[in-house]
């Protein structure tokens, strides 16, 4: 049998893992036509524009597009838009040819978000009007509020296709904090699910130590994946090598000890399956929020902070292990019962004597 070194492994994976894809996707175009008032678009234009205190300001090509509500044929450059932002006024209202307007527009089957501005509510509470069937509506009172900022930035990355978020993240710095706390979310829960899937295996003692060593390879190589993202949308040079070797003494023991403790309980089979998909979980979480902070605004996360943060995943991590055993316990279950009705009927009747 083959030796295997944990660490030499890992940062052998880093070494070869392709971001390629994951660079040009950093850099495709994207396209958000706001379509409105030029009052509204200058407010939205630069509340999304804010870097605040951001290590990087805007990458790449601007992608806010402003043009007014169209009173005829929508032209080639919005149908081609990845979404449309309409920009309203929600203290006027809405008068029979914006109507019209906004009915044309959802005809283009783009997707689209209506932002109603100036107001806490659009209006009485009941069916949405027929003209913002197929958009997300946000309501925004006060467009500097950062309530508002994180209300505008959900909804646009609700609607806007997955594989330009990264895109327009890296150049709106005000989407990226929806998009950096959805991708942690996200990739942690991943790694709780993967750790949860290669679980049963590595219970059974001569299986354990290549599951597990598969599992430092992959867990390992997500969280680099997840940290050049956030590297990335942040505005950071795409530079995969110098960003992992700038972010390694800022996450510490997250990136590579968690998840070698988290090996070590698949090496012990009492210790069973719960435990070993929490600590999963925590360290991908630990890992993704300290790169956040990082290239955020360059701020270097306390010990205690990452203790508070690592016990606190460990929390979640815990619930969702046991919600991924219940969900497997009543899926086998379920299959349990198709099998043996299957068998039930394949059984022939007794011969009469």
């Amino acid at each position: 049998m083959s030796s295997w070194n944990g660490l030499g492994t890992a940062f052998n994976t880093l070494r070869e893992v392709d971001v390629a894809a994951i660079t040009e996707e950093s850099e495709r175009p994207v396209t958000i036509a706001c379509l409105g008032p030029d009052q509204l678009f200058t407010q939205v234009a630069q509340v999304l524009r804010a870097a605040g205190n951001s290590r990087y300001g805007a990458v790449g090509r601007d992608p806010l597009l402003s043009r007014p509500l169209p009173s005829n044929a929508p032209s080639a450059d919005l149908r081609h838009a990845d979404l449309l932002l309409v920009l309203l006024d929600g203290r006027a209202p809405i008068s029979a040819g914006g109507a019209k307007v906004l009915a044309r527009l959802g005809e283009l089957a783009l997707p689209m978000v209506i932002a109603i501005c100036g107001v806490s509510a659009p209006g009485a509470p009941g069916q949405p009007r027929p003209e913002f069937a197929q958009a997300r509506i946000v309501v925004l009172p006060e467009l500097t509020a950062p309530e508002a900022v994180e209300a505008l930035a959900g909804a646009i990355l609700e609607r806007l296709p997955a594989e330009r978020h990264l895109a327009a993240a890296r150049a709106v710095p005000g989407l990226r904090f929806n998009y950096a706390r959805e991708l942690v979310s996200s990739i942690a829960f991943s790694n709780a699910t993967y750790a949860f899937a290669s679980a049963i295996p590595e219970q059974i003692p001569l299986l354990s130590l290549p599951f597990a060593a598969a599992d430092l390879i992959v867990l390992t190589k997500n969280q680099a994946l997840m940290v050049y993202r956030l590297a990335l949308a942040h505005g950071a040079p795409p530079d995969f090598q110098a960003r992992m070797a700038e972010i390694a003494p800022v996450v510490g023991g997250a990136f590579v000890w968690r998840q070698l403790a988290r090996t070590l309980v698949g090496l012990i089979p009492v210790w069973g399956v719960v435990p070993k998909v929490a600590v999963s979980y925590a360290g991908t979480y630990a890992t993704g929020m300290a790169a956040w902070r990082w290239f955020a605004d360059g701020q270097i996360l306390s010990r205690e902070r990452m203790k508070e943060l690592a016990d606190e995943a460990l929390r979640v991590g815990r619930e969702r292990a046991e919600a991924l055993v219940a969900a497997a316990r009543v899926r086998g279950g379920e299959v349990g019962k198709r099998l043996g009705g299957r068998k039930a009927r394949k059984q022939k009747p007794p011969l009469k004597p």
